[in-house]
């Protein structure tokens, strides 16, 4: 998983060193979103900062994500503009990276429990349209797009007997959360 998260900063680093011609300038994308799956419908933070050059735009993102498990995610972004009239345009995203569990999750924080989470696999990708505002490069953003999210608990409970060792009961639990999405965002 790390060597994927490298190799998605060395890519973008290569791009934007290739492309010196034009300096490429700071950007920054703050949403706040839904995602809706199989469970519920809930809410979703995110902020990507990064170098935006002519159509495209690379940075690297975190948030908060509450579906199901809370969890924080960190990921590269890559989106690009298409067919731009005046300051609108159609945007096509994607993003890839870590899910951390958010340490509040644990229910079972209590002996004879012993409860760990485990990180996954984030990833996304969407459609959207940007509405230019003002004389700057400032712009309300508006995306639908799907979402995967992936993480791990094992729990470790301790049976009660009356000659020790007493028997463990292990459980293990794969959360594979796919999620369609819709967010809202500003720009600049």
């Amino acid at each position: 998983m790390k060597k994927t998260v490298i190799t998605i900063f060395l890519f973008l680093g290569i791009v934007i060193c290739l492309h010196a011609q034009k300096k490429p300038g700071f950007s920054s994308q703050n949403y706040v979103g839904f995602v809706a799956g199989k469970t519920d419908v809930h809410l979703q933070l995110q902020t990507i900062n990064g170098l935006k050059w002519k159509s495209w735009f690379g940075g690297i993102g975190a948030g908060i994500d509450w579906y199901y498990l809370r969890s924080i995610p960190v990921f590269a972004s890559v989106n690009r503009s298409f067919l731009q009239k005046g300051k609108r345009s159609l945007l096509l995203s994607a993003d890839a990276g870590i899910n951390f569990p958010w340490r509040g999750n644990i229910y079972y924080d209590f002996p004879p429990y012993d409860h760990k989470q485990y990180s996954g696999l984030y990833c996304a990708g969407g459609v959207g349209y940007k509405f230019g505002v003002g004389k700057a490069d400032n712009a309300i953003l508006m995306q639908l797009g799907y979402s995967f999210k992936r993480l791990g608990e094992k729990t470790t409970s301790v049976y009660y007997c009356l000659t020790p060792p007493c028997p463990e009961n292990i459980e293990r639990f794969d959360y594979r959360l796919n999620r369609v999405s819709f967010r809202l965002g500003w720009g600049f």
